[in-house]
Parts: structure tokens; sequence; C-alpha cells
């Protein structure tokens, strides 16, 4: 096999490896053309914890699901991330056996016809001077389909498997090794499109006139937020399993609104983008309106200070941590609206109590 795929099969697998890098959706491939032939394997992921000179067998089952035997091809590489997306880019560059993991597998038999199931043994040997930290590879499958598998003028999509290898190799020595800081929240704030910025400067400008110092930073908001920015890094030298919640309370201390961020996985020296987007909490008292209606209540009746909290865990060591923000809401155009009906309606009912009067008197 040639060392590096062709453009066409590099982006079938990148397709398929960014469902799996999630760790949670089942792992099958199928062709593209018609579906009339895929494989499945499992275990979808292996997360090892080993030590220097330490040696691992291990067995992936794969299962034809069409009724076409497969000739199949077996070959590991290593992978890494690419900052903020977390979208896996395979990478081929290193070639020590200290640090490149892919080295480190012995496959035996990578070369099989697949028919209705079949057993993988592989052995993992940890080199004696293996780099203290995370290591991270796959294992693809790569069917190698001749034309007859495919309809006359139809493309040849071949699906590709890949399985993860999250390998931690821990050091020989019984101190562990600590870093000060694992995981640092690079970004949290609400994103720009959301925010008064002519209002934010001028109520700054003013702040620095009357003080004399720069004021600190003022988040004002015409509605509720929908979303926040968030950015997390992970210093530490093996990979982080992430998750928590953000929480937005009012100036009373009453939640009223909140989003998981769901368990997630960082490379070391990786930083990741977060999605936050939060739901808002109808009030019982609005429930009984359209929900389009009770949506525009919820999101445009905010009003006042409010503080947003951000909860995070991590898997490893019990790592807890917590940031939060304020931000006011002025809803200016609603309360304008406001303002002017009921002006509309003390008019109306003055001339109409007037023309009462009149009436009554005739």
């Amino acid at each position: 096999m040639k060392k590096n795929l062709s453009k066409f099969l590099l982006k079938e697998i990148i397709i398929i490896l960014a469902i799996i890098i999630g760790f949670s959706f089942p792992l099958t491939a199928r062709a593209q053309n018609d579906g009339s032939f895929g494989f499945s394997a499992s275990p979808q992921i292996f997360e090892l914890e080993v030590f220097p000179g330490e040696k691992i067998t291990k067995e992936i089952d794969l299962k034809n699901l069409s009724q076409m035997p497969m000739p199949m091809l077996v070959k590991v590489t290593d992978f890494t991330a690419l900052e903020d997306t977390g979208e896996m880019e395979f990478d081929e560059s290193l070639n020590d056996p200290i640090i490149a993991s892919r080295k480190w597998f012995k496959i035996k038999n990578p070369n099989f016809i697949l028919e209705q199931e079949k057993r993988v043994f592989f052995e993992i040997s940890i080199p004696m001077d293996a780099e203290i930290g995370g290591h991270y590879s796959i294992i693809l499958f790569e069917p190698q389909l001749p034309s007859f598998y495919f309809e006359p003028g139809q493309p040849k999509t071949v699906p590709v498997i890949g399985v993860l290898f999250l390998i931690s190799v821990k050091a020989l020595s019984l101190e562990p090794i600590v870093v000060e800081k694992p995981i640092e929240i690079v970004e949290f704030r609400i994103p720009e499109k959301e925010k008064m910025k002519n209002l934010e400067k001028a109520l700054a400008s003013i702040s620095q006139l009357i003080t004399g110092a720069s004021a600190a930073e003022i988040n004002i908001v015409e509605k509720n937020p929908s979303s926040f920015f968030l950015r997390i890094k992970n210093n530490d030298i093996f990979h982080q399993k992430i998750s928590g919640k953000i929480l937005i309370y009012n100036f009373f201390g009453k939640k009223v609104g909140e989003t998981d961020i769901k368990k997630t996985t960082i490379l070391p020296r990786k930083t990741r983008e977060f999605p936050a987007d939060i739901s808002q909490e109808t009030p019982s008292a609005l429930k009984w309106l359209p929900a389009s209606i009770s949506d525009f209540l919820v999101q445009n009746t905010f009003f006042g200070q409010y503080r947003v909290s951000l909860d995070l865990e991590g898997e490893k060591n019990n790592l807890e941590m917590s940031q939060a923000l304020y931000f006011w809401a002025i809803p200016w155009k609603i309360s304008l609206l406001a303002f002017s009906l009921l002006i509309f309606i003390v008019i109306i009912r003055k001339r109409l109590s007037a023309a009462i009067k009149v009436l009554l008197k005739r």
C-alpha cells in the first residue's frame, strides 16, 4: 500500500473518523453507492494505561454485513487533533519508536479475506525508553475491492473503519508527574454578535472619566444570550475527558437557563472549542402560551444583572474547576414598544372617557 492515501480515499476516512472521535456512535461502515456491502468492528476504542517495557495482546472482532467476502488490508497510523475543532488528523511525520506509537503494533496476518466474522489479533510492545505521556494511534481496516464489487457507472467509494487507541504511558516511579494547571479555561465569554458594543464602549468611557482608571469589562446584551464561547486547553501530558454545565442566575439567585457540556476528550497540549447553546427555562406562568410566543417572551424580557456559572470536571484526579462572568440585559426595543403601548392606552382611555361623558350629557 502506498505511504499516502489518495485524496479520494482520505476524504472518506476523515468523514467516518469524525463520527468515531465522539466515542459514542456504532462503528460500522457501508459503501455509499448502493449499501450492498459493509462491515463493523468491535470494540470501537481501546483506552490503555501501560508502563515502559510492557507487552499487551488484544483482539478486534470484525463482522461482514454483506453477502460478499471482502479482501482486507490492516494498517496502523498515528493521529493528532486540530486546534479548536478537535478534528482528527493523521500524522506519520514521527518515526522514532520512543514517540511514534504506531511502531509498537504487530498485527498477526494483516492481509486476509473477511467472509462472515474474523477476530484480528495484535500485540503492542511498549519500548523501555518510551516517552511518558499520551500516545494516539488508529488501526485502519481497508477493503481491497476489485471493480466487479461496484455497479457500472457508480462511484467506487470504499468504506474504511478505524479503531482508536488512546495509550497512556505511565512512569515506573512511584511519584506521579504533577502538572500545576492541567486544565485551563482559555476563553469563556458572550459572543460579540450578541453584545451591545456601542453601549459598552460608552459606559466604559464614562467610567474611565469618572474614576481615572480603565473600567472592568462590561457585558451588555439586548436579550438573553443564546450561546457562550468556550475554549479549554489541556496542559497535561495525558488526554483529559472534560464535562460540565453552564448555569445562568438572575439578580435574585434564581436559575433561569442552563446547558450541559458533553463529555469530550482533549488531547495533550491541545485546545478545544466547546459548543454551549443555552436552553431557556420557561416560567410556569407562560407555559400555557404557544411555544413560539413563550420563547420570545423568555428571550426578550431579561432585565438587570445576571451571573453565569461555568462548572467543569475531569475524569482524572477528580479535577474540578469553575469560573463566572456577569452581564447586564437591557431589552430596550421591547421596553420602548411596551412604553409606547402604555402611552397609547392612556391617551385612548382619556379620549374614550371624554366621549362617554359627552354621550351621557345628551
